[in-house]
């Protein structure tokens, strides 16, 4: 088998760094003092009546759930030995690395700091973790049912 329980580990700690990077680069944008009245908490009538607002939101949404499907698939690969994972606890690493990615971005110029953002990932990271369950799933069956 190409992916192990420990390639797994180290993609996902590798991956959960790439992710930490693309959330705080370029470090110059930190300026130290915060931008609290810029936070996006959620789409005003307004920016939803825009097309053009719209079809930003809907990228950045789609970008921030692919960033974190890698994040929960691998994880729930590294189960590939048969150990059980907890899908709590990745839905809260999921949760505290993007809200520590928004958080800093609130002291940062040229980044905006969402709600939806933090919700995106968390989403992303479940979606893979459902795909990890499949993959799972199926490479047991596989097991009990060796093709003929």
């Amino acid at each position: 088998m190409f992916l192990t329980p420990t390639r797994a580990r180290l993609l996902w700690c590798a991956w959960s760094i790439l992710i930490l990077l693309v959330g705080i680069l370029p470090l110059h944008n930190f300026v130290g003092h915060a931008h609290w009245q810029y936070i996006r908490w959620v789409p005003t009538p307004d920016q939803l009546s825009s097309p053009s607002v719209l079809l930003d939101l809907g990228i950045d949404a789609v970008a921030n759930i692919i960033l974190f499907v890698p994040f929960g698939l691998l994880y729930t690969l590294r189960g590939l030995d048969g150990k059980p994972f907890s899908p709590g606890r990745l839905m809260l690493m999921a949760f505290i690395l993007s809200f520590g990615i928004e958080y800093y971005q609130v002291y940062c110029h040229n980044r905006s700091t969402s709600l939806l953002d933090l919700l995106d990932n968390v989403l992303g990271a479940y979606i893979g973790m459902r795909v990890g369950e499949m993959y799972l799933r199926k490479k047991a069956a596989e097991v009990m049912e060796p093709a003929t």
